[in-house]
């Protein structure tokens, strides 16, 4: 599979699971997150069951989860973008202090007994808000913690973090809510992010570098594009986004099958939402021996067998039965997000990883949309006929992406340039903005087809790299005369691109290369000047270059990534 940069490679061996706890700067911050995910699950049963007292409305119900995860679809495409541009501690802090205070709201309003409907979705909007910031930071800064092979084993840590807080955390906030006590769980989650917090102080503020400091909407749109034009990633993301549409439903209505389906109360529902956390958790710590043998078949099984034990739970009226389907829902649905999950942060290299990262939990933030849409569905058919229907909608993904070419996780690695890459390391500035870059080939008149496709291919790599405009022209009266247009923003971006080429970008550049026929091709730089705007530079600034001939073809840069050859530049 040409497109999967770094992926699918053989000789996979198994590594421990909790390997990646030995590591002292991991393991703290893990067991922090461990205590905040208990403190999440207890806001996460006792919002929806409050809601559920308060009014007693599926859609309201459902209405909770959507006000906690809505604001992913809106902050966390830019959250990524400050990922990638800042300091990830400092992200972390303002966004754990958003949620403790908007929890803390929540505690003192439902303890005065002052709670409504409005402020309760109200405050866990405020409380999606904090999430949504922190949330991408989160997710690149544990699994850089530790070396490259162990980050998919990292990451599972997370997600069996995560679930062994989901076994913990609707049984206590159950009983809570059972007795009255809603105020005391958001209470305990306030003081779990005050935890995680002074774990983040002790961390020294990260060195950004030079490469990590574009404007925010231009450094999002960049890894926009990064993950468009790259495939895996891609197909990855829309699985991503249909699956969390379509599994929403079960969390979602959870409340509401408990009370209207099985006749259960605040400790029932403690324990199958505790029930499904212990699934859940089982399939943390078993994904990497399923993986194994699995192989491709890991994320299409999994996803049908949380379609199935979704469809049990919503159809079924016996609590035990209900229970076991609900468990292997849980299960199934950590193997699902933790082989999507790993697989396209591996798949993503560090200068995007956190942009791309933003867009898997923007695909997951569709969760909301799923949760109304089910919401609203069982206001007319009733929660457990809801849940069977968006759960079929899954089962149908599950058998779809049998027919995708997916990269297995276990043979991924994350893109590199190739061991003669030498970036080049000369002072150089350019002024002017915008930078075209633009390169000629002369190519013989039987190559034009097999030309044209490697261009396509060019183009893609391009916009994978930071350019953002791509055109290709031909010369009026020579037309074997080709000429290939790219843009970017500015020169400091430009040479960033000779930093981010990986094997694959590589491989096209030298496939293009090859057509030329007279000895280049060339390639020229030209910096935009401003001759309109009086509030511009002088033209002296504007005319500045300090460029040490970086795109000579000299022997000390052994491929120029704009010209496939290292011709001339000017």
């Amino acid at each position: 599979m040409a497109e999967a940069s770094g992926a699918a490679r053989g000789g996979d061996r198994p590594v421990s699971t909790f390997a990646p706890l030995a590591v002292p700067e991991y393991r703290r911050i893990w067991a922090a997150a461990t205590v905040s995910h208990v403190g999440t699950f207890l806001q996460l049963t006792a919002g929806p069951w409050l809601m559920l007292q308060l009014t007693g409305s599926p859609l309201l119900v459902a209405l909770v989860t959507t006000a906690l995860l809505l604001p992913r679809l809106l902050l966390v495409v830019p959250a990524g973008a400050l990922t990638d541009v800042l300091d990830r501690r400092t992200l972390l802090l303002v966004g754990q202090g958003i949620s403790a205070v908007a929890v803390a709201a929540l505690a003192v309003l439902t303890a005065l007994d002052l709670i409504d409907p409005v402020s309760l979705l109200g405050l866990t909007f405020l409380l999606g808000i904090g999430s949504a910031i922190a949330l991408p930071a989160f997710q690149t800064l544990v699994p850089d913690l530790v070396a490259a092979p162990l980050r998919a084993q990292a990451i599972t840590l997370n997600s069996a973090a995560f679930n062994v807080a989901r076994s913990l955390g609707p049984a206590i906030g159950g009983a809570l809510v059972a007795v009255g006590l809603a105020s005391a769980a958001f209470g305990a989650n306030a003081v779990s992010y005050l935890v995680v917090m002074g774990v983040l102080l002790s961390f020294p503020r990260e060195d950004v570098g030079t490469e990590r400091r574009p404007g925010m909407w231009r450094s999002a749109a960049a890894g926009v594009r990064y993950a468009r034009f790259t495939q895996p990633i891609r197909i990855l993301l829309a699985v991503t986004a249909l699956f969390s549409l379509t599994a929403a439903s079960l969390q979602a209505l959870l409340p509401s099958v408990v009370a209207d389906d099985l006749g259960l109360g605040g400790v029932g529902f403690g324990v199958l939402y505790g029930l499904f956390g212990a699934g859940a958790l089982a399939g943390a710590l078993t994904r990497e021996r399923v993986r194994l043998p699995a192989g491709r078949l890991m994320l299409p099984a999994s996803i049908v067998l949380f379609s199935l034990g979704a469809i049990g739970f919503g159809l079924l009226t016996v609590p035990a039965l209900a229970g076991a389907a609900i468990t292997l829902a849980g299960l199934s649905w950590v193997w699902t997000m933790t082989t999507l999950n790993a697989s396209v942060q591996l798949l993503a290299p560090r200068w995007v990883r956190g942009r791309v990262v933003s867009l898997f939990v923007l695909a997951v933030g569709l969760q909301p949309v799923g949760a109304f849409l089910s919401g609203a569905l069982a206001e007319v058919l009733g929660a457990g006929a809801a849940v069977a229907i968006f759960a079929a909608g899954a089962l149908v993904l599950g058998l779809a992406t049998l027919r995708l070419r997916l990269p297995v996780l276990g043979g991924i690695e994350e893109p590199t340039a190739p061991e003669d890459w030498i970036v080049p390391d000369h002072e150089h500035h350019v002024a002017g903005t915008p930078v075209l870059v633009v390169t000629t080939w002369e190519i013989d008149p039987d190559d034009v087809e097999p030309f044209f496709a490697v261009l396509r291919e060019l183009r893609r790599q391009r916009l994978r790299s930071g350019a953002y405009r791509w055109s290709v022209f031909r010369d009026a009266s020579h037309p074997h005369r080709i000429t290939e247009i790219f843009t970017v923003h500015d020169w400091t971006e430009h040479l960033a691109q000779h930093r981010r080429l990986d094997a694959e970008m590589v491989e096209v550049i030298s496939r293009a290369r090859s057509f030329d026929r007279s000895g280049g091709p060339v390639t020229r730089h030209l910096a935009g000047l401003d001759v309109v705007d009086p509030g511009a530079a002088p033209f002296e600034e504007q005319l500045l270059t300090v460029h040490d001939e970086l795109h000579r073809t000299d022997g000390s840069v052994p491929l120029d990534p704009d010209g496939p050859r290292g011709g001339a530049s000017k």
